[in-house]
């Protein structure tokens, strides 16, 4: 089994879309070319060749309705994803497929014009190989990545189902989702974008529920319930609260303005 990907300075793009299929196929060696062979009976081919069927070619450069190369391979190999709500899936591909300048006005943000260092270095290796092959340290490292962005991307897609599943309610005219588990808040922010406050159990003391101020909303402040609903910890900023079961709707109510 071979994968073929375009030479010259790599990208977040081809570089873990190779990581991730060779999770599939650890013994496939990797080469990095000009331009695609003409015989390529076992290859995958990422990123370079003009060509997208789902199957052994997946390049995005010939359309721009196409995501990135990452997430065609994704979406052949790993389907359980949730691909579309993953936001670093989502902004690698905007990188690669709208540049720089339409990225950062997409999602707001203003970002330096140096590369972060290790993903500089990490790049860098891989742009000076042409071969990848088996018993490479670089091919070694390239499968511990692809596994841990795997894991990761399992991970985030867990969180958003357990989002999903959160009850949500009003308390004065503001949503209010409770977790039964404990995530980040940004994957129940992706699922319910209007939640002013999250309730999730708390990581330190057993038993107690977390009350937490979503995007700092304005009429939110957790510093209305000192001295009238008893509370594990009230933060100084009142961003956050920390109570015991019985007290999350008093609580709740007291800290809504």
């Amino acid at each position: 089994m071979e994968i073929i990907t375009h030479g010259g300075f790599a990208h977040s793009d081809e570089f873990l879309a190779v990581s991730v299929i060779l999770t599939k196929f650890p013994s496939a060696v990797v080469h990095r070319v000009s331009e695609v062979p003409e015989d390529i009976n076992n290859a995958i081919v990422v990123d370079i060749g003009g060509k997208h069927d789902g199957e052994r070619f997946f390049d995005h450069h010939h359309s721009a309705e196409l995501p990135a190369s990452l997430i065609l391979v994704l979406r052949k190999f790993f389907p359980e994803i949730d691909i579309d709500n993953i936001d670093e899936l989502q902004w690698v591909s905007d990188w690669d497929t709208m540049g720089p300048f339409k990225s950062q006005q997409k999602w707001n943000v203003r970002l330096p014009e140096f590369r972060d260092p290790i993903a500089e270095v990490i790049l860098r290796l891989f742009s000076e190989a042409k071969i990848v092959k088996p018993g490479d340290l670089l091919h070694d490292m390239l499968i511990a990545i692809g596994s841990k962005f795997i894991e990761l991307l399992k991970e985030q897609t867990e969180f958003l189902k357990k989002a999903r599943h959160a009850e949500v309610f009003e308390v004065k005219g503001l949503r209010v989702a409770r977790v039964d588990d404990n995530i980040p808040i940004r994957f129940v922010k992706k699922v319910h974008p209007d939640v002013a406050i999250v309730i999730q159990p708390n990581q330190r003391t057993k038993g107690a529920w977390t009350l937490t101020r979503v995007d700092d909303h304005p009429k939110v402040d957790f510093n209305r319930i000192r001295d009238r609903v008893p509370a594990h910890f009230v933060h100084a900023t009142g961003f956050m609260a920390v109570v015991d079961p019985e007290h999350i709707e008093e609580a709740t109510l007291h800290a809504v303005e």
